[in-house]
């Protein structure tokens, strides 16, 4: 990998995650002008943990405080939100956004000094948030079935209830995460948190006994199921498992929750690269083609690939983890990154079903004019929304945990 060049794309992941932050704390989803211009819990909340990687701390923590402040009254984070902190959501529950959001403020908290260093650790702003960070968690609770310690959702990560309707992986990773965050912060501030605790554990008992295929030696993508309160849920008028393979699979060791050299892992992980890495363009496909689900063309996403370049690296394989951060740094322009990359050929496809269907929203025309317009369309690339700032905050991430790894400076 042409670390130099690697060093240029992360300078300025770095330079346009900090420009795009309004003063008022919120990260844009993509800049104004542009397809994305708010402030989505989901991709603020990674935007944080990048910022907490960059160590602009101070930025962090006014990215967490836009969040807690606009917190619905019932304890739910919306599903995006104006830089005023007004809901502007027009979809339904993504509740893995009150796990990120706990996830990243305790890792502020353990960058600012954690559990041990009285001195530096910014407690004083945890507590003052304290009363958001119990609604936070009461609402990922009353979203729990307990017949099978699992937290329901209608949305997750990909937006899409076809597929993520039900006890999603992802959602429900986040919001295991966010509950042992939540612990360690009551912990830290000498709060009563057994019980969060005990929650928590039984979450991750369920993740990995019931999202999780022996046979198939892989993590699955969602049980579905309609109500959350279904009981028995096997007579629920979805139940099913959506068993397709899904990027978000890493989930559980992404998140902590289990280690990244558990075989579980591993073998979901060789599963994910055999089946989603781009034969021809490079690059890591979010799910399966056949899904055509696919905005603006299907194609490799850059966040996922980073995300994932962080397993080959936590486990020392240096070749894999240059495979994935080097094909995006190949592929930024101007050492900018997209939301996804797709060929014309698939672009037009895509444009094709949708406008044969009449499902092609007139919100996309914008983007379609934006796509065709890019230099990259005459190399006979379709770049889809760019720049897209989530990419940009796990290039940091992905980045700096290499960087930590393999390179002594």
């Amino acid at each position: 990998m042409d670390i130099s060049e690697a060093d240029k794309l992360y300078e300025n992941c770095v330079k346009i995650l900090k420009e795009n932050q309004h003063p008022n704390g919120g990260f844009y989803a993509s800049p104004p002008g542009t397809r994305y211009p708010f402030i989505y819990p989901r991709d603020h909340s990674i935007c944080i943990l990048g910022a907490v990687s960059a160590d602009l701390l101070k930025e962090a923590k006014h990215g967490l405080e836009f969040m807690l402040a606009a917190q619905k009254p019932s304890g739910e984070f919306s599903q995006r939100y104006d830089v005023d902190g007004n809901d502007t959501s027009y979809k339904d529950l993504q509740i893995d956004g009150n796990g990120l959001i706990l996830y990243a403020l305790n890792q502020y908290l353990k960058a600012t000094g954690g559990l041990f260093y009285d001195s530096l650790a910014d407690r004083a702003f945890c507590n003052q948030y304290w009363e958001a960070i119990e609604k936070a968690v009461e609402f990922i609770l009353i979203n729990k079935n307990n017949e099978v310690d699992l937290i329901h959702t209608i949305n997750s990560i990909h937006e899409y209830p076809a597929y993520e309707h039900g006890f999603e992986i992802y959602a429900n990773c986040t919001c295991c995460a966010g509950l042992f965050g939540a612990v360690e912060i009551g912990e830290a501030l000498g709060k009563d948190v057994d019980e969060w605790k005990q929650q928590a554990q039984q979450i991750k008992l369920a993740i990995l006994e019931r999202l999780y295929s022996p046979r198939r030696r892989s993590f699955i993508k969602c049980i579905r199921v309609k109500y959350k309160s279904s009981e028995p849920i096997g007579y629920d008028a979805f139940a099913s498992s959506v068993i397709d393979v899904d990027a978000v699979e890493y989930s559980p060791a992404h998140f902590g929750l289990i280690d990244e050299h558990d075989l579980r892992n591993v073998k979901t992980i060789k599963r994910i690269h055999e089946k989603l890495w781009d034969k021809e363009l490079g690059g890591l496909n979010r799910y399966p083609e056949l899904w055509n689900r696919n905005n603006g063309g299907y194609g490799p996403w850059c966040h996922f690939t980073c995300q994932l370049s962080n397993h080959y690296t936590a486990i020392g394989d240096q070749d894999m983890a240059e495979k994935y951060l080097w094909w995006v740094v190949e592929m930024a322009h101007d050492h900018m990154l997209p939301e996804h990359i797709s060929t014309v050929e698939r672009f037009e496809m895509w444009l094709e079903d949708y406008s044969n269907a009449r499902i092609l929203r007139d919100s996309k025309l914008t983007m379609i004019e934006h796509v065709r317009s890019h230099p990259k369309w005459k190399e006979g690339f379709a770049y889809v929304t760019m720049p897209l700032i989530w990419p940009h905050a796990e290039f940091i991430r992905a980045y700096n945990n290499y960087k930590n790894k393999f390179i002594k400076r």
